[in-house]
C-alpha cells in the first residue's frame, strides 16, 4: 500500500531538487536562470526514459481540472516531465500542487 503525500511546489523543489533542462534553454518552470521541465517528445523524452525511475516526475492535468506534478513516469494526461537529484521512495506517492504564479508564468511562455 502506498502513502500519498501532498506538498506545494516550493517544498517539492527544495526537497527533491529538480535538475535544469540542459537540452532546451527556454524550458518551462524557469527560475529566471534555468528551466526545469522536459518535453514529451524528441531528445527530451529520450533523456527522461533513460533516467532512473525514481527520479522521474510527471507534470500533467488532474482529474479535477487542475495541474499537478506527481512521482513517476506517466503517459496519460502528461504535459511534461522533471528529473530530480533526490529520488522519491517506492511506497510513497507524492502529489505536488504548483504555485499559481508558477502556472501563470508557464502560460505566458507559450
Amino acid at each position: 500500500m502506498s502513502i500519498l503525500i501532498e506538498m506545494d511546489y516550493d517544498e517539492w523543489f527544495d526537497t527533491y531538487k529538480p535538475v535544469p533542462n540542459h537540452i532546451d534553454t527556454n524550458a518551462s518552470f524557469s527560475d529566471g536562470e534555468y528551466g526545469y521541465m522536459f518535453e514529451t517528445y524528441g531528445d527530451e523524452l529520450k533523456f527522461i526514459q533513460e533516467a532512473d525511475d525514481n527520479l522521474i516526475w510527471t507534470y500533467g492535468d488532474g482529474d479535477d481540472g487542475g495541474t499537478y506534478i506527481w512521482s513517476g513516469y506517466s503517459f496519460v494526461n502528461r504535459i511534461g516531465y522533471f528529473i530530480t537529484e533526490r529520488p522519491w521512495v517506492n511506497d510513497v506517492q507524492a502529489l505536488v500542487i504548483p504555485a499559481d504564479d508558477e502556472l501563470d508564468n508557464d502560460e505566458d511562455e507559450e
